[in-house]
């Protein structure tokens, strides 16, 4: 009876999926250019790195949903009067779930301009074209008609015509907002829309994919004296008739002070979040950042009407991260994440 339950739930949510389907991170903002192009290139570094692996609902009966993401993003022009500059990236990710087999990928290369307001108010505008496709492995696909009383019997003709393979070219555009308003404090706010155009079907008088709205904000409060901070943050994402809510916060500890780069001694932190997802599950994150290198782990704990089927396990997610400051001249803005070489002098 478990088997069937298991299996009956699984394709009724691969058949969803089907046209629906996009990547689903915990921890999204490590990686915000993923979800808002109008984020890359907005940083005090000079350009960064970062890959991300998260496995999910593994015990279900058969595959687990499997997601892979990398991340590339600099700034490549910079004004010499003010943090006015333009940043571009690359954006790569895949994901495959279940027996089918359904496997998405996507590639874009986002590009940003970012504005100085003052020396508190920064604006940026993004724009994400691309390239998005889906497969799926149709010869484990089964259907009704092809239940011969014991079991799926594939010899009998499905009568379904679809297309194995369906892509198309994609964009998105965004905007972010951010406020400082210490050296310390800030809060960044931003909305993006993705899949304004694809036409991704696997039939051919099927639906395309929905279009995707994301609303997303996060604060930074570092008390230097104490050397803790609390980073609270929260995503919606809007994708037709589905949505997902996620709200938490990190908090940070600094530990010491790390190697040197360039004019600026990197901060050394390590960090921990406890997040809700909206009728879904609670996340448990933990990080550590220390010479330029981040890595951080997150566990979903299942807490849906699929906590039966997956005993409570949603998902394990991994990412590791790199950063660098090439420019010894460059502005750094955020003393949560530098140092002045020798001190702790006025950023």
């Amino acid at each position: 009876m478990r088997y069937i339950f298991t299996s009956v739930l699984t394709i009724l949510w691969s058949i969803n999926s089907f046209a629906q389907q996009d990547k689903h991170l915990s921890m999204w903002n490590e990686n915000a250019a993923q979800f808002n192009p109008a984020a890359v290139g907005v940083m005090d570094e000079s350009a960064r790195l970062l890959t991300n692996f998260r496995l999910q609902w593994l015990p279900l009966t058969g595959s687990a949903m499997r997601t892979n993401t990398f991340s590339f993003d600099t700034k490549i022009i910079t004004s010499k009067i003010s943090d006015s500059h333009l940043g571009i990236g690359v954006n790569f990710s895949n994901d495959q779930t279940g027996d089918s087999k359904l496997t998405t990928t996507s590639f874009s290369v986002p590009i940003a301009y970012s504005i100085e307001i003052d020396r508190k108010n920064s604006f940026s505008l993004g724009i994400s074209p691309g390239f998005y496709s889906q497969t799926f492995g149709a010869g484990n696909q089964t259907w009704n008609n092809q239940w011969n009383g014991t079991t799926f019997d594939q010899t009998i003709s499905s009568g379904e015509t679809y297309i194995p393979k369906a892509s198309s070219f994609d964009i998105g555009a965004g905007v972010q907002y951010k406020i400082k308003f210490d050296v310390t404090s800030h809060i960044t706010a931003g909305i993006s829309m993705n899949h304004l155009n694809p036409t991704t079907s696997f039939t051919a008088g099927g639906n395309g994919l929905f279009r995707q709205f994301n609303f997303h904000i996060s604060a930074t409060k570092f008390d230097d004296s104490r050397r803790f901070g609390i980073s609270p943050q929260a995503l919606l994402t809007l994708m037709g008739p589905n949505y997902n809510i996620l709200v938490g916060s990190y908090f940070d500890h600094e530990l010491f002070e790390s190697s040197k780069r360039t004019d600026y001694v990197q901060r050394s932190f390590i960090s921990y979040g406890f997040f809700m997802r909206w009728k879904d599950a609670m996340v448990i994150s933990a990080s550590f950042k220390a010479n330029g290198f981040k890595f951080g782990v997150s566990y979903d704990i299942n807490l849906s009407k699929l906590s039966t089927a997956t005993r409570s396990s949603g998902a394990i997610e991994l990412f590791l991260k790199y950063s660098i400051i090439s420019d010894p001249n460059a502005k750094i803005g955020d003393k949560k994440l530098f140092r002045w070489k020798g001190g702790g002098g006025g950023l």
